[in-house]
């Protein structure tokens, strides 16, 4: 299992929802959640304050674009400029309900999106990551 994946969403039944599926399919160890990217930028800098050793760096993030306060736009703009140690151990899944091509071409051309998914979370998704080359190793069978 992946020890430690983040959501950022503003939803709170997105939030239980994607916690139930990644249960359900022994897909992490923990999940940190965040409901808009202020809060998911305060998690990073407690993060970098630690020693290395100590921090906790989500291996996943699954962020919403659209959130109040502060949305997955101004979070990847943030985590961008702040936090570019952490960036290869973090792997940055767009899920979003977005409609407009634009915004889905956009968030796919943006150097930290990993992969764009829709919402909702799916088993699909979720199958489709254990299989990736990124993360396959969390998930292979002693």
């Amino acid at each position: 299992m992946i020890p430690l994946v983040m959501c950022i969403d503003d939803d709170s039944m997105v939030q239980m929802l994607s916690e139930i599926i990644f249960t359900d399919h022994q897909f992490c160890k923990e999940v940190v959640k965040a409901y808009d990217g202020f809060s998911a930028l305060q998690y990073f800098t407690d993060q970098s304050k630690l020693d290395s050793k100590d921090q906790q760096i989500p291996r996943l993030v699954f962020l919403d674009i659209s959130m109040p306060i502060s949305d997955g736009w101004d979070f990847l703009d943030k985590f961008s400029k702040n936090f570019p140690s952490m960036q290869p151990q973090s792997k940055i899944i767009v899920l979003s309900s977005a409609i407009h091509p634009e915004e889905i071409e956009m968030a796919n051309a943006h150097p930290l999106v990993y992969k764009y998914f829709s919402k909702p979370l799916e088993p699909k998704h979720i199958l489709a990551l254990k299989m990736d080359p990124d993360f396959s190793q969390y998930f292979t069978v002693n």
